[in-house]
C-alpha cells in the first residue's frame, strides 16, 4: 500500500494556485466582462483548468521520467544496509540567525537516513567514501554515482540531508546552514562506526554537497580528499537579492524565492557556505605558499561545467585560485557540457570522480 501513497510537492501546489488563478480570470472576462452565460463560463474555466493541468502534469512526469532515470539503477552485487544518523550539534547551538530574525527552527533530535553501500571485493581497511548530494536529491536518486564508487573498491555512506527523501521530517531543504554543519556529526558517526572507523575518509559533493564537505573536510586530518563538484565560491554573490541580477535567467530567483533559500545573509552565516572565504582564511595559517600548494595538491579536486547556469564557471576559477591549485597535480577537470546537474554526462562524471578518488 505504500507504493500507492500519492506525494504532494511544492510544484504541484504552485500549479495548482497558478491554474486556479488562471481560470477564475477567464470565468471573470467571460461572465463580467462579455456577458455570457454562468453555465458556459464555468464550463469554459472548468475545460481551462482541467486542460492546463494536464498539459503540465504530463510535463512534469516526462522531466522526471528523464531525470530520476536511473532510479532503478542495478545494485551489481553491492549490499546496501540502511543506517540512522543522530545529529548532535544543534542541541548546544540554536541560534542560527539571518538578519535579526531567526534562520531556521531546528529540531531538537534531527536523524538523518543513510546507506552503506558495501562490496565484497573491497578491502577492510580501503578508505570510506562519503558522499554528500545536491539540493533536491537524496541518496537513492544518486545511486547510479554511489554504486559505480562502491564496485571501485570503496566503502560508501551515503544520506539524505534533512528535508530531502527519507529525511523530511529532520528540516528543511533550504537549511543550507544546518545542512553544512550536518556532516560534521556524519563524519563522526563514520569514525565511531565499528566497520567503517580508523579508515582514511574521502569526501564527495555536489552542488551543496560539495559546500558541506568543503567547509567539514579542510580542517580535519582524517579527511584526505575532497572532490567538490559544481561548488560555488561565494554564496551571497552567487544569489544575489534581485530576479535583474540573473538576467535570463530570473526563473532561478523566483524558484530560490519560492523554497525560502537564503538570498543576503549575515557575514558568519555568508561565511560557512563560501568555500572561497574558508580557503582564504585557512591560507593564512601556512607559512609559506609551497606548504599551501603542497596541502591543497593532495587534499582539494574540483570538478564543473563551463556551461553551469546555477553556479558560473566563475565561481569555479575563484576557487581554483584561491587554493593555487596547480595542472600539473591534476586537481580539476573542466567540462565544456552537462550544465550544473551533468545531464547526459552522468558517466563521464562518475568515471572522473572514480579517477579521483585512486
Amino acid at each position: 500500500m505504500k507504493n500507492n501513497i500519492i506525494i504532494i510537492r511544492p510544484k504541484h501546489i504552485l500549479l495548482f494556485i497558478i491554474d486556479f488563478i488562471l481560470a477564475a480570470y477567464i470565468y471573470y472576462v467571460n461572465f463580467t466582462l462579455l456577458g455570457n452565460p454562468s453555465g458556459s463560463c464555468i464550463y469554459l474555466s472548468l475545460m481551462t483548468f482541467i486542460f492546463t493541468w494536464l498539459c503540465w502534469s504530463l510535463y512534469y512526469e516526462l522531466r522526471d521520467f528523464w531525470q530520476f532515470r536511473w532510479y532503478r539503477v542495478d545494485k551489481l552485487q553491492v549490499k546496501i544496509d540502511s543506517v540512522r544518523i543522530p545529529i548532535q550539534w544543534s542541541k548546544n547551538n540554536q541560534n542560527l540567525s539571518n538578519n535579526k530574525k531567526r534562520e531556521t527552527i531546528i529540531e531538537e533530535n534531527p536523524v538523518l537516513y543513510g546507506e552503506i553501500l558495501h562490496w565484497n571485493g573491497t578491502t577492510p581497511k580501503s578508505p570510506v567514501v562519503i558522499f554528500c548530494h545536491g539540493f533536491s536529491d537524496d541518496c537513492i536518486y544518486t545511486r547510479h554515482i554511489t554504486i559505480p564508487i562502491a564496485l571501485s573498491g570503496y566503502d560508501v555512506l551515503t544520506f539524505d540531508s534533512r528535508g530531502s527523501g527519507k529525511s523530511r521530517k529532520a528540516g528543511k531543504t533550504n537549511q543550507f546552514v544546518e545542512i553544512t554543519r550536518d556532516l560534521k556529526d556524519v563524519m563522526e558517526y563514520v569514525k565511531n562506526h565499528s566497520f567503517l572507523g580508523d579508515r582514511p575518509i574521502y569526501l564527495v559533493g555536489i552542488s551543496l554537497g560539495s559546500l558541506a564537505s568543503i567547509r567539514q573536510g579542510l580542517n580535519d586530518y582524517l579527511v584526505e580528499k575532497i572532490i567538490a563538484v559544481a561548488a560555488m565560491s561565494n554564496y551571497r554573490d552567487n544569489i544575489p537579492q534581485s530576479p535583474i541580477a540573473f538576467k535570463k535567467n530570473w526563473w532561478l530567483w523566483l524558484r530560490y524565492t519560492f523554497f525560502g533559500v537564503m538570498m543576503n545573509p549575515l557575514d558568519e552565516i555568508n561565511y560557512e557556505l563560501s568555500p572561497m572565504l574558508q580557503l582564504r582564511k585557512l591560507r593564512k595559517t601556512f607559512e609559506s605558499e609551497a606548504e599551501w600548494i603542497n596541502f591543497t595538491s593532495k587534499k582539494l579536486f574540483l570538478i564543473h561545467a563551463k556551461n553551469d547556469k546555477i553556479i558560473s564557471f566563475e565561481m569555479f576559477l575563484e576557487n581554483r585560485n584561491v587554493a593555487n591549485l596547480k595542472s600539473k597535480y591534476k586537481n580539476w577537470v573542466i567540462t565544456k557540457s552537462g550544465g550544473h546537474n551533468f545531464l547526459q554526462y552522468e558517466l563521464p562524471l562518475v568515471s572522473t570522480i572514480i579517477s579521483m578518488l585512486n
